[in-house]
């Protein structure tokens, strides 16, 4: 297990930036219709826009919709293996990470693998963040069944697309994901029906998802892997809600 506690101070596991003040498994098409989550241009169905944010760390934010999506990007990073990892901020509309992520390495003496200091990153956004920065749960819209997401980049790992639902405790991995394998500039689309906990664990992990006490933030992980090192450089370019 990993520690992913928002508290925007450095913490077992994990250094969280970017934690603000905010104002005011899956497929991927890449052409979805309306009903099925939106398109990678601007305006299309759902789309929640990346704005510009006052954070020196993460300088990102979700800008005005119709959904009561609001909240600041933050990029934890695990204490070991990913001290390359850097966010390029100086882009519109867009958050772009670069670096490696290192294999956790294998002790020779066979005990358990340091996944809680090695475990990777993940680059996300809260959902209901308020002015004091406080953290609430998002209620899910009626008619709103899931996510959408664009990335583009030379070297896009696969990635845990993750929510954390209400009351739930990622340093218990209670939280929940879908493995997705982007394709630079598709549409990606992630169902609340394909979520679930642990889903690295089998085919539907150890759980499925419950959307309504609401959620707190999505994010994309790159999970290390005893197996081998991840390049990264990619950006996030869209984001959006599956509506139907």
């Amino acid at each position: 297990m990993h520690t992913r506690t928002f508290s925007g101070l450095a913490v077992a596991g994990m250094i969280l930036w970017g934690f603000f003040s905010f104002a005011g498994c899956g497929s991927s098409t890449a052409n979805p219709d309306a009903s099925g989550g939106g398109g990678k241009s601007g305006g299309a169905a759902g789309e929640i826009p990346i704005i510009a944010a006052p954070s020196s760390d993460v300088p990102y934010q979700f800008g005005m919709n119709g959904y009561g999506v609001a909240g600041g990007a933050f990029l934890a990073k695990a204490n070991m293996g990913s001290q390359t990892i850097a966010l390029d901020g100086t882009k519109a509309g867009r958050v772009c990470v670069s670096g490696t992520v290192d294999a956790v390495p294998t002790p020779a003496d066979g005990s358990h693998p340091p996944y809680s200091d090695y475990w990777g990153i993940e680059l996300g956004f809260n959902l209901n963040q308020g002015t004091d920065s406080v953290k609430n749960p998002w209620p899910v819209p009626s008619g709103v069944t899931g996510f959408w997401f664009t990335v583009e980049g030379a070297a896009i790992p696969p990635l845990r697309f993750k929510t954390t639902p209400n009351g739930k405790d990622p340093a218990q991995e209670q939280d929940s994901c879908a493995l997705v394998m982007p394709s630079s500039g598709a549409v990606t689309q992630v169902l609340f029906s394909e979520l679930y906990v642990q889903c690295w664990d089998g085919p539907q992990g150890t759980g499925t998802t419950d959307t309504s006490p609401g959620l707190l933030d999505v994010g994309l992980q790159v999970a290390a892997s005893t197996d081998t090192v991840f390049p990264v450089d990619f950006c996030l370019t869209h984001f959006g809600l599956v509506t139907n």
